[in-house]
């Protein structure tokens, strides 16, 4: 993460009528990526400290903090994402809500992230598109609050990335077309408008979920032919005279 306080604007901001709606929408889109997942250990981070998910067979669920803050549940674990204190290949999913948007290092972040997953292990990336209204909106503002103050990596650029850590991208989907405005009543008098692009199919939704599998290359040893040897042995011959002597 940036910073404490970066972490802490986001979780501010998550609570005003635009935050809330926001993560209405991505909750219900990271449920049913993990519907389908069974396995033991689920491992999430986010600027909220927890997600409650529901709809998944994990087993045990984990949260992962930079700090310790008050009311956290009994399995979050503090720690950051660039060393993170888990097994290789011991994690069966992963959810990165808006991590790699406030992180110093998501290069590194994500190779930390491929080394713990299992082989065949899925991750969930949430991020914020910039090529958007919502990215439009990033151009225009300071920076100083959030969401504006967050990266906006782009999918394209996310997908070079996941694939030098030897991750594969499966599917991603887009959400969130109209502008963010604060007031509903703007927003509804241009719904219009993100309602045309999202019914083209256009890659600019403000936010982008993506399940992402870590692929290995499985190898079968072979056993190797062994072939029985043939022992050589030289004809017999008859002695001559000088031998003889």
């Amino acid at each position: 993460m940036l910073d404490n306080q970066s972490r802490q604007l986001f979780q501010d901001w998550y609570n005003t009528e635009l935050g809330q709606r926001l993560l209405n929408e991505e909750h219900d889109h990271i449920e049913r990526a993990l519907d389908n997942l069974v396995g033991y250990y689920l491992v999430q981070q986010s600027p909220l400290g927890e997600l409650a998910f529901h709809n998944h067979r994990m087993r045990e669920t984990i949260s992962l903090s930079p700090v310790l803050e008050l009311g956290a549940s009994h399995t979050t674990v503090v720690a950051n994402m660039s060393e993170l204190p888990l097994e290789s290949d011991g994690i069966d999913a992963l959810v990165l809500h808006h991590t790699l948007d406030l992180s110093e290092d998501p290069h590194r972040d994500l190779y930390e992230v491929a080394r713990v997953l299992l082989p065949s292990g899925k991750l969930i990336i949430v991020g914020f598109n910039p090529f958007s209204f919502w990215g439009i909106r990033h151009c225009c503002s300071k920076r100083v609050r959030a969401p504006w103050s967050a990266r906006f990596i782009s999918h394209r650029r996310l997908e070079d990335w996941l694939k030098v850590a030897g991750l594969t991208l499966e599917n991603i989907e887009f959400i969130d077309y109209d502008m963010p405005f604060k007031s509903d009543k703007w927003r509804q008098r241009s719904h219009w408008l993100g309602h045309g692009i999202k019914a083209l199919k256009l890659p600019l939704g403000g936010v982008y979920i993506m399940t992402v599998t870590k692929q290995t290359r499985r190898y079968i040893p072979l056993k190797p032919r062994w072939k029985p040897s043939k022992v050589r042995v030289p004809p017999l011959t008859k002695p001559t005279i000088k031998e003889i002597k």
